[in-house]
């Protein structure tokens, strides 16, 4: 497994951050049931639910909690997919295959939020809602059609006009869109190490600066070697995402890493109030997406990509700076006050993929920039395929991992289809017929 530099670089959610969370490193010879690799959101709440099933869990974490993209994440709460509505779920697993994949989704943000007041993680949780405005007329009937979609699988979610858009938002630059009254945002940092504390309080065996090295069957039994140590246990969890390694080369294969950049102004005083007023989050329908919430000083908090990396800190300042004084022209020209990064694991069909081997082995990836609520959410799924649920049973079904041909060219290059996503971007484009298949 790749292992992380011990002290990352700092985000403005770990600055903000009042949770505190420390756990040793590994040095010994442990044995547990279920030995989880990965300290994220995702890992976390598999921990927790496997140890709310009587599990004895162990979470390796290779640098610090929250040092990966679940604590470097924008931080909002999404109970939607990025590309994929309730009709084009059922038109790919049609019947109770895609029923069971769709209620999971739409309760993804109650799973998050139902964790913070468990353990009454203090990240700054506001629940006021997601929205998505649009960019054009075309995207504004598509995600009204994705409204009403999302509303009869009993999501509280509806179509906003134009001029509701522009007030909810704080500008004219959108042509309404459609909410899901069940989002919102949080510190992701935060999140994170409140929910390591919470599962290490429930009996959860954490250590960090413990990267897996190597993953070993033994007869009956998954030996999972790090620096100082090991760990014996009868199955095992990655929730390794982008930072797989080879622990599993063809899941490793089958993803593609992609740099997400963060930034925030700094705090707006009076401004920040004419800027999302109600304080929900709100992320656009461009493919190269524009997204954006307050957080509770008073920035506004973005972010982007970008297709080459070069000098590319000073450059995501400057691309999102822009882009927010086009979309709020009173917004005061000051630079960025924090940029920060974190690496996601992309999948090419933009859909969550679960494996299961028969040796006990277990994975899961691709949020695809939609991570909070779905990898809480996916918590209960891994913890039925550890258990050994039947595949039809589960609320997403396994498949074997497909390793992407050239992937290591794909991996270096999947950033260039940027210019290709603008291009579209600025025009209005015919949809697949099923994404338009209901209107409100």
């Amino acid at each position: 497994m790749t292992s992380w530099p011990v002290d990352p670089p700092s985000s403005l959610w770990r600055l903000l951050s009042r949770e505190v969370f420390s756990a040793p490193a590994l040095r010994q010879e442990i044995r547990a049931d279920i030995v989880v690799v990965g300290g994220g959101i995702a890992g976390l709440a598999t921990a927790v639910e496997l140890r709310d099933r009587g599990h004895d869990v162990v979470v390796l974490e290779a640098a610090h909690i929250g040092h990966g993209a679940s604590g470097r994440a924008n931080g909002q709460v999404i109970s939607a997919l990025t590309r994929h509505g309730p009709d084009a779920l059922r038109a790919l697993w049609p019947g109770k295959r895609g029923d069971r994949f769709i209620a999971l989704v739409a309760g993804s943000a109650d799973r998050l939020y139902g964790l913070i007041e468990r353990y009454a993680i203090d990240c700054d949780a506001r629940r006021n809602g997601w929205l998505q405005p649009a960019h054009t007329e075309g995207r504004a009937r598509r995600v009204a059609a994705l409204a009403a979609q999302w509303a009869e699988a009993g999501a509280p979610a509806a179509a906003v006009d134009a001029a509701t858009m522009s007030a909810r938002v704080g500008t004219d630059a959108y042509c309404g869109g459609w909410e899901h009254r069940g989002g919102g945002h949080i510190n992701p940092y935060a999140f994170t190490l409140g929910l390591a504390r919470g599962a290490a309080a429930d009996g959860v065996r954490i250590f960090e600066t413990s990267p897996a090295l190597r993953l070993t069957r033994q007869g009956d039994l998954w030996q999972v070697e790090t620096p100082a140590g090991r760990v014996l246990a009868g199955k095992v969890a990655l929730a390794t995402a982008a930072h797989s390694g080879d622990l599993w080369p063809d899941f490793r294969r089958s993803l593609v890493p992609v740099t997400s950049y963060q930034a925030a102004t700094p705090p707006l005083g009076a401004f920040a109030d004419t800027i999302l007023p109600g304080d929900e989050a709100a992320s656009d329908t461009r493919m190269d997406l524009r997204y954006f919430r307050k957080d509770r000083e008073g920035r506004l908090v973005s972010g982007g990509a970008l297709a080459l990396q070069l000098a590319a800190h000073r450059r995501v300042s400057t691309l999102v700076a822009g882009r927010l004084a086009k979309i709020f022209p009173g917004l005061p020209r000051r630079p960025m006050g924090h940029v920060w990064s974190g690496r996601i694991a992309m999948t090419t069909d933009r859909l969550p993929h679960l494996h299961r081997r028969a040796d006990g082995l277990v994975a899961w990836a691709g949020c695809n920039g939609r991570g909070l609520a779905l990898a809480c959410a996916m918590a209960d799924v891994m913890a039925d395929a550890l258990e050994g649920v039947p595949d039809e049973a589960l609320a997403l079904r396994p498949s074997p991992p497909s390793p992407l041909p050239l992937h290591g060219l794909v991996a270096r290059c999947a950033r260039l289809i940027l210019p290709w996503y603008r291009w579209k971007d600025a025009r209005e484009i015919p949809f697949p017929p099923e994404t338009m298949k209901r209107t409100p």
